[in-house]
């Protein structure tokens, strides 16, 4: 690890000896904040099993695309190396870069207010990423989630059929249960999520890859996972994220729901399958964790709660679905 920093280092910054701070969090990448002539940027070295050259590639023409559009907040833009190029490739054929640092920490979830502000980003982005229209050359265009078993190149059928016959770590029976029944759920309707508009999603729209400064969101980060998909799934995603922090409350799912609707709003059909877009997400989270346990992480806690965390989502929305759901249709006729 000390080598590819010293290489991703070398390639942008080769006669100075910067400043280096390891970034004590993330499960995929690995991230150094780097400060050197009084700016601060941030180096990355992306994990080989899910980042490859089109994804990055995709990475980098999207986030450019974003940091030109209009946007009431900023995208990190990958610098050039001093060869002019916006990547580096290493030694044994894993990539790294160098992105603008943009100023702020999480934001909290704690209010109504947090919450709207949450659902008006999102709503901004997902509302941009929409007229994104990449080149025609671009044949790469992500990978959706609802490919279940090609999310992470080691968790293919074979692979996590594996890993539950064996599991590595104590799962619970209902932990099981409750995969093999939603993975058929959602299987099953795989056909009808598919006549769902699409468009680029982010896929991970949390509080921990935003930035704030003073209760406003300066910045949206990691944009790794972006790829075409179904077009409401980073509504979905960040509303499970709500939900989660807030307890299950009603409350702030509407404050998100309505900053949300300041950009955007769903179809009928796209309400009807709130519930089976929150499964398809636990499982592809599931399925990218089984493919970092192969690669060589220790991925139980998060697996782990995981699991959990979609088993209360899952008895949540049975209990509460047409709440939700009559919440979402009365904002979105009110945006309409």
């Amino acid at each position: 690890m000390v080598d590819a920093l010293a290489s991703i280092i070398n390639a942008y910054f080769p006669h100075e000896e910067p400043d280096i701070e390891k970034v004590p969090y993330g499960l995929t990448n690995t991230t150094w904040f780097v400060k050197g002539n009084g700016r601060t940027y941030v180096a990355r070295h992306y994990n080989r099993y899910t980042k490859s050259l089109n994804s990055l590639d995709l990475e980098i023409k999207v986030t450019a695309f974003l940091e030109q559009s209009d946007l009431s907040f900023e995208i990190p833009s990958f610098l050039a190396t001093k060869q002019g190029d916006q990547y580096v490739t290493l030694s044994d054929g894993s990539l790294g870069a160098v992105i603008s640092f943009i100023a702020g920490k999480a934001p909290k979830l704690d209010t109504q207010a947090d919450a709207y502000t949450l659902g008006s980003v999102v709503g901004e982005l997902s509302a941009k990423l929409e007229k994104y229209k990449g080149p025609e050359s671009l044949a790469f265009q992500g990978i959706p989630f609802t490919d279940l078993y090609r999310l992470h190149p080691l968790a293919g059928v074979e692979e996590i059929a594996s890993f539950w016959a064996q599991p590595p770590f104590p799962v619970t029976d209902v932990q099981k249960q409750t995969y093999d029944q939603i993975v058929a759920s959602v299987t099953s309707q795989l056909d009808a999520l598919l006549t769902l508009p699409r468009q680029l999603v982010h896929h991970d729209v949390l509080v921990y890859n935003l930035l704030a400064v003073d209760h406003r969101i300066t910045g949206v980060l990691d944009f790794d996972f972006i790829g075409l998909d179904i077009g409401s799934l980073d509504f979905v995603i960040s509303l499970n994220h709500v939900l989660q922090l807030s307890g299950g409350s009603l409350q702030m799912a509407e404050a998100f729901i309505k900053g949300h609707a300041n950009f955007r709003t769903f179809t009928r059909e796209e309400l009807d399958h709130l519930r089976t877009l929150t499964r398809l997400y636990h499982i592809a989270l599931l399925h990218i964790y089984i493919g970092q346990h192969r690669a060589g992480k220790d991925i139980a806690e998060a697996f782990s709660y995981i699991i959990d965390q979609f088993i209360e989502r899952d008895r949540w929305l049975a209990e509460h679905g047409n709440e939700l759901k009559r919440v979402l249709s009365n904002v979105s006729k009110r945006g309409q």
